[in-house]
């Protein structure tokens, strides 16, 4: 029953016919996958440098991050990574937060968290990839 107490002989099909779709659920579905595919080998190679790393010291490790290879390959996790958790935080949000305003905020913090992470790891990335300086 709704709020005017009339009884509403609408089945749920009924109410939502007619409003049409978001036509971007399936997208998002697929990046959601891709970029989880596309973290599997990454994870293994940036894991497998880090573990390379232990016991060096801060010259070693940048010493290390100067390989093109090396740069290339943290720059990718990092990129695929922050977007691979913005997908999944704002789906996360949508299914379970139910009040719009609330919704709207957590969202675009999520957005602008993501960002300037992301930013902020690439900007440390580029800055041992060029050989700055402590």
């Amino acid at each position: 029953m709704s709020l005017s107490n009339k009884p509403q002989f609408k089945t749920p099909i009924g109410r939502v016919r007619g409003r049409g779709s978001a036509k971007d659920g399936t997208a998002a579905f697929w990046h959601q996958r891709l970029t989880a595919l596309a973290l599997i080998p990454l994870s293994v190679l940036c894991i497998g440098f880090m573990i390379a790393l232990t016991g060096a010291d801060y010259a070693s490790a940048a010493a290390a991050m100067r390989s093109p290879l090396a740069g290339v390959l943290m720059l990718m996790f990092l990129l695929v990574g922050f977007y691979h958790m913005s997908i999944g935080l704002t789906h996360i949000v949508d299914d379970y937060v139910h009040w719009e305003l609330g919704k709207l905020g957590l969202n675009l913090a999520i957005k602008l968290g993501c960002l300037g992470l992301g930013l902020a790891c690439i900007l440390s990335v580029l800055k041992l990839s060029f050989g700055g300086a402590a």
